[in-house]
């Protein structure tokens, strides 16, 4: 029911590749490989079609447009539609405002979604 142990462990084995700080600004949409953790502003959206993919989102960081992740931690704000293959863990500082498409889901007191919630079949 809850999968196997190496599944669950396997978003927190993800190396941060690259990181997008405080005071930065990306315009466009950032394509990446391993781990994203975004701290500053990306304008344009956020894709990785890779299996051990994931996109961190800090409490001050903004995402706007689409995201496509294999797994996803926000604690921030997503402005636009959200497809993630694996989980999405939102915590208590999260704002969503868009669809969300997930196969699990975390979903804390606090935190704050403006769309729907869309489960993918497996």
């Amino acid at each position: 029911m809850f999968g196997s142990k190496k599944k669950q462990n396997e978003l927190y084995r993800a190396k941060i590749s690259t990181l997008i700080g405080e005071n930065s600004t990306v315009d466009g949409t950032v394509k990446f490989t391993g781990g994203l953790h975004v701290v500053g502003t990306i304008n344009g959206g956020a894709i990785s079609e890779e299996e051990d993919s994931v996109l961190i989102v800090s409490e001050n960081a903004l995402v706007t447009g689409k995201v496509q992740v294999k797994h996803l931690i926000v604690n921030g704000q997503i402005d636009g539609e959200i497809y993630v293959d694996g989980k999405v863990e939102l915590f208590d500082k999260a704002r969503i405002k868009g669809d969300i498409h997930y196969k699990i889901l975390e979903l804390p007191v606090g935190a704050q979604v403006d769309g729907k919630l869309i489960r993918i079949d497996e």
